[in-house]
């Protein structure tokens, strides 16, 4: 009776309103990883499906979390599970038979066992105390055993999307808003449409006068979409028309054009729409300032990093749909500056990681295993996020590990048994083989510098925290005296098996020696003569690679010469039609040849993520706001007009936008909860929490 009296009790109380604060708990990664193996899998070429080249990783099937509860009296919880569950931890927990759940009175570990082989395994409870979140330990080893000792990892749980029982992870969808072309025109039974920019979202065929077959043509260039050789064309692919009627395509795809080509003899259709499809972010970050030319490149880069993010980032809106390492690592920046959103990097480096064992580099390439590492050392920085760095930091080592174990017999990077050396998409063959290239050298210095410095708030020994730094030293140490060339003034690519300088000359190595602090006064004036403004050294096409060697120059405080190079470069996009940014630009391909890439007469990408680049650019070195303590705890203002003469913007931190304000009499800080520190003209003001600090001219 004492029970029957006590559970309805209970019942009345959770119905009344527990706080709604419980989320949807899986083990971290997991449901990055299915999310993002559903999405890569949407590439399309040539009309057929494109999968990934690179090893892919799944969620693990069957999960425990774990939790220790003291419970004075029996509570009622609200229960929803993906897969199958089993509570134990006491004799007495009954079986789960509905959506509540009484665990009972008194002090124990309880154990949710899960099971799900088509969808990463969830748990979401809610009750008066009883709550799933971050608080619980998640396990795949169920333990592990004597001979092999396991940690289990704190459950990974998402800060908004997942927060109630209906909220079903494997259910989530990206929203959608119906939108018109902005022209169609018809010639046959074939419609063309406009959608007047670049955009995403899934097709319409509206009116269908009977059941058939359509090819839809898809392109980021009307001379793309109107291509009839299929051949030639990249984005296209068939649907059956079930019935007549409106149709909507069934995924959602990038594109500008859209050409209908019905296939079934008297097929028509009225109409051509799309229903637009967005990751919902908000916009925090804003920039504008006296010159419209750098004004639209803003907005233009905010809406191509915006359509290139999905579940999770991709590096193209139309063609690959993948993501890559070196391309993410980037968006992540921008997004720092435009969003401030950290759910879809966590997601996207949990993707790129994969699971264990390590097979290959992250997306088989060298580089972006690094990049990896590093990506993981801004989040730290710009989030102050400590459970995450916990949560991954056994597959950082593992990874680590791995491309330790690819260094040759002197500790350095090289390309090895397959590896792939990307660097960059560039007009000449990199020799990145046969030898070491001095730029992978100096972004695994990079990789063991964030490994050594995570380690300590993921709380790893100090001997193995050690032991990345010595390499790290050592390695950093050796790079000038092994690539640099006198007759040349630079760091030159690559070193032979023979020990000799391969006679390659490129920016990339001499970029980074100069924002990474590899040269002293001399070496830095000769690079900055010899490579960086030496117009006969291979120029650099990619805003890939773009933003790199920009980023030096504005480390050296080389803003107005950057804010020349991106009016004329991102501008340049601009001037032939750009309404996004493109994967690469050379000023010298014209007409047709423009679109062309990999060989093929629309290759190219020209909604491309890092091509968004002048977003974080802006932001850090022109607003000049960048973190100097994780989370914005701690931060500095260092404001450069670069030539301009006023902009205004703000800058997305965790504890709000800090607002900056500066003219050629002044500039005005308004910050967020963190303490600032405002340097403009040589001199120094503080920005309390919350507060408006001003410099100006005396």
């Amino acid at each position: 009776m004492k029970k029957s009296v006590f559970l309805g009790a209970a019942l009345m109380a959770f119905a009344a309103g527990a706080a709604q604060d419980a989320k949807w708990i899986w083990y971290p990664g997991d449901y990055a990883l299915w999310r993002g193996n559903e999405l890569q899998a949407r590439r399309i070429e040539h009309g057929g499906g494109y999968p990934t080249f690179w090893a892919s990783y799944n969620f693990h099937p069957s999960v425990q979390f774990r939790k220790r509860l003291s419970l004075a009296k029996p509570e009622v919880v609200e229960l929803a599970v993906e897969g199958t569950l089993r509570f134990t931890g006491r004799d007495d927990l009954p079986g789960v038979t509905s959506n509540k759940y009484v665990f009972p009175a008194g002090d124990y570990q309880v154990v949710a066992s899960v099971f799900c082989g088509a969808k990463p395994p969830a748990l979401y409870l809610n009750g008066p105390t009883v709550k799933t979140d971050g608080s619980w330990e998640a396990d795949w080893r169920m333990g592990g055993s004597a001979c092999q000792p396991h940690v289990p990892a704190p459950a990974a749980e998402c800060e908004d999307r997942f927060a109630a029982a209906s909220a079903r992870p494997a259910d989530y969808r990206l929203p959608t808003r119906p939108e018109k072309a902005v022209s169609v025109s018809r010639e046959g039974n074939r419609l063309f449409a406009d959608f007047g920019r670049e955009t995403f979202g899934f097709v319409k065929l509206l009116g269908a006068n009977k059941p058939g077959r359509v090819r839809v043509v898809y392109g980021e260039s009307e001379p793309e979409a109107r291509e009839l050789d299929p051949e030639k064309v990249d984005s296209w692919e068939f649907a059956d028309v079930p019935a007549a009627g409106d149709f909507r395509m069934p995924v959602s795809r990038g594109f500008r054009y859209v050409h209908v080509l019905p296939e079934t003899e008297g097929l028509s259709f009225r109409d051509v729409a799309m229903d637009f499809e967005w990751l919902p972010l908000e916009r925090t970050g804003s920039f504008r300032c006296d010159n419209e030319r750098l004004n639209k490149i803003w907005d233009v880069a905010a809406w191509t990093l915006g359509l290139t993010l999905r579940e999770i980032p991709v590096e193209g809106a139309k063609r690959d749909r993948w993501t890559w390492s070196g391309d993410a690592c980037q968006s992540y920046l921008m997004n720092y500056y435009l969003y401030g959103d950290r759910q879809l990097v966590k997601d996207a480096i949990w993707y790129l990681r994969g699971g264990d064992p390590v097979v290959m580099h992250v997306n088989q390439i060298m580089d972006y295993t690094f990049y990896w590492f590093t990506s993981i050392r801004d989040y730290w920085l710009f989030t102050g996020d400590a459970a995450f760095v916990k949560q991954a930091w056994t597959r950082m080592t593992s990874l680590m590990d791995f491309a330790i174990s690819r260094l040759d017999r002197c500790g350095r990077p090289h390309a090895d048994r397959g590896d792939w050396m990307f660097i960059d998409w560039a007009p000449e063959p990199l020799h990145n083989y046969g030898g070491v290239t001095s730029f992978e050298q100096m972004l695994f210095v990079r990789a063991l510098e964030a490994m050594a410095e995570l380690g300590k708030v993921a709380g790893a020994p100090e001997k193995l925290l050690g032991m990345y730094r010595v390499r790290a030293q050592k390695l950093k140490l050796e790079v000038v005296p092994l690539f640099w060339s006198a007759e040349k003034g630079a760091l030159m690519h690559l070193l032979k098996d023979d020990g000799t300088l391969d006679p390659q000359l490129t920016r990339y190595p001499n970029m980074f020696g100069l924002a990474w602090g590899y040269f002293d006064d001399a070496q830095r004036a000769s690079v900055l003569k010899n490579v960086i403004f030496n117009d006969k050294v291979m120029k650099i096409q990619t805003p890939y690679m773009r933003f790199y060697e920009l980023e030096s120059l504005c480390t050296l405080g080389r803003q107005t010469d950057v804010m020349k190079a991106m009016l004329e470069y991102w501008g340049g996009m601009l001037d032939e039609g750009a309404t996004s940014f493109w994967e690469l630009y050379n000023t010298d391909e014209k007409g047709l040849d423009k679109y062309a890439m990999y060989g093929r007469p629309y290759g190219k990408s020209l909604c491309h993520a890092w091509g968004a680049s002048p977003i974080y650019l802006l932001g850090r070195y022109y607003l000049g706001v960048e973190p100097v303590k994780p989370g914005f705890a701690e931060y500095e203002v260092k404001p450069c007009l670069g030539g301009l003469k006023w902009m205004e913007g703000d800058v997305p931190t965790p504890s709000g936008p800090v607002h900056v304000r500066v003219d050629e009499k002044g500039v005005r800080v308004t910050g967020n909860g963190g303490v600032g520190k405002l340097v403009w003209k040589g001199r120094t003001v503080a920005v309390p929490p919350h507060s408006t600090a001003a410099l100006g001219d005396e």
